[in-house]
């Protein structure tokens, strides 16, 4: 029987269904912590299923729904491959999204993955973090994330050092990456769970059968590393498309 707390699943009939949603969302996290606080900060994710979002946030009338200028985006995790590379995320949010709406450069906070070590990267993104938010641990006002059909999120897999003995850092080297490419710099438990929401999104039926693993299941953070995103003191939503989401009764 599981024991962790129920989180916040909403589905959606299609996976556009669902990007129109957490585009929604987007807009309505980015006004009110503008309106709170004067700056809004995201960390984007990577894989197939943000394209759709960012497509959406790039068109009217939801581009103009959002001050730009009080907009800073960082990314959950990214391959240690030049920017310019096919397999950067960093790459695709630019040509889907930032491309395409007035944000500062200054505001875009890519992972350095040129002229260093994956842990040189891991170090120094925790560390420009760490002044640019005025605080040991970051509080993001959104992080979004997608899950892999073997339950993995950022570049969090299962069986990694990180899912199956959490520790303190705030980004992590990631070595060894069952899917290529196999170096890459994540975000740790310790910050994804320090953010104020979480959006958890995942399209596709070939996902169905982990979903309900994850959500039904017992907790198992170590083959299924997604457990692992249950934020402190923030809130967690699942946006899932039917597919997705079949195997839930």
């Amino acid at each position: 029987m599981s024991t962790h707390p129920q989180p916040d699943i909403h589905i959606f009939p299609t996976p556009a269904a669902l990007a129109d949603e957490a585009a929604r969302r987007f807009v309505a996290l980015a006004q009110a912590a503008i309106t709170a606080r004067e700056r809004f900060t995201v960390a984007f994710s990577g894989g197939s299923t943000p394209r759709a979002l960012h497509q959406r946030l790039a068109s009217a009338p939801l581009c103009n729904a959002i001050d730009w200028a009080k907009v800073y985006v960082y990314w959950s995790d990214e391959r240690l491959v030049p920017p310019d590379d096919a397999e950067s995320n960093f790459r695709m949010a630019r040509e889907t999204l930032l491309d395409h709406v007035p944000i500062p450069a200054a505001n875009i906070v890519p992972v350095p993955t040129v002229g260093g070590t994956t842990e040189d990267a891991a170090t120094a993104y925790a560390e420009t973090m760490i002044a640019q938010f005025g605080s040991e641990l970051p509080q993001f006002d959104l992080i979004l994330l997608g899950m892999g059909p073997d339950g993995h999120t950022a570049s969090l897999f299962p069986g990694q050092p990180e899912p199956t003995a959490p520790g303190d850092a705030l980004v992590l080297a990631v070595h060894h990456a069952p899917k290529p490419p196999p170096d890459r710099v994540s975000f740790s438990y310790k910050l994804i769970n320090a953010a104020r929401t979480v959006l958890l999104f995942v399209a596709g039926a070939d996902k169905a059968e982990t979903v309900r693993q994850v959500l039904r299941g017992a907790p198992d953070r170590a083959k299924l590393p997604v457990q692992g995103v249950q934020p402190t003191h923030g809130q967690l939503s699942w946006l899932l498309d039917e597919a997705a989401a079949r195997d839930l009764q």
